[in-house]
């Protein structure tokens, strides 16, 4: 389900909804509108390395960590990763990966699935910005990857089940829509 090289994101993105039957005339209608992690959060990434892309992604996670105790260590590294440069991004989404296996044995699945949801987008943003992309590290898979963990982050969080899946959805899908609205402004 990845782009093609040659499919610009946005092409993309559109495509996506109108495959599941949903007509959006531009991108700008699909952020205002969707109430689809997913394709948003695969667009963003697809639009790595642009600097604002890994704003957007890093303003994104500060805001998710407000909502799972114990996540602000996982945004914070996250945001780190541009830093330490694109090179040493591989090493940060490492250290988030260890966050996830501690979080696990620690019996706090909201932060493990948290950490492995930005160690999904650091993974991407590294490999992308240092031309290393392969199919492991393909921006749609990975942001699907991603999209899934932040609502399971979300809902271990809450101790919901699987029926405020569409409404964590929707919620996470609100805060990247709030999160690029803020890095726009700046």
């Amino acid at each position: 389900m990845g782009a093609t090289m040659t499919e610009a994101p946005d092409a993309f993105l559109l495509s996506i909804f109108q495959k599941s039957g949903i007509s959006l005339g531009s991108v700008a209608e699909a952020w205002e509108r969707s109430e689809h992690l997913y394709p948003l959060l695969g667009w963003l990434t697809a639009s790595f390395p642009a600097p604002s892309a890994f704003d957007i992604c890093a303003e994104w996670l500060r805001r998710c960590a407000e909502r799972i105790d114990g996540g602000a260590p996982v945004a914070a590294l996250f945001a780190r990763a541009r830093d330490e440069g694109p090179r040493q991004a591989h090493v940060v989404a490492g250290a988030l990966g260890d966050v996830r296996n501690q979080s696990i044995l620690d019996g706090k699945p909201a932060v493990a699935a948290f950490a492995d949801g930005a160690s999904d987008l650091c993974e991407v943003w590294a490999a992308v910005t240092t031309n290393e992309a392969d199919a492991e590290t393909e921006a749609w898979a990975r942001a699907k990857s991603a999209s899934a963990a932040m609502v399971t982050a979300l809902l271990a969080q809450r101790g919901q089940d699987a029926q405020a899946k569409a409404a964590a959805r929707v919620e996470l899908t609100g805060l990247l829509r709030l999160a690029r609205a803020t890095v726009a402004s700046r």
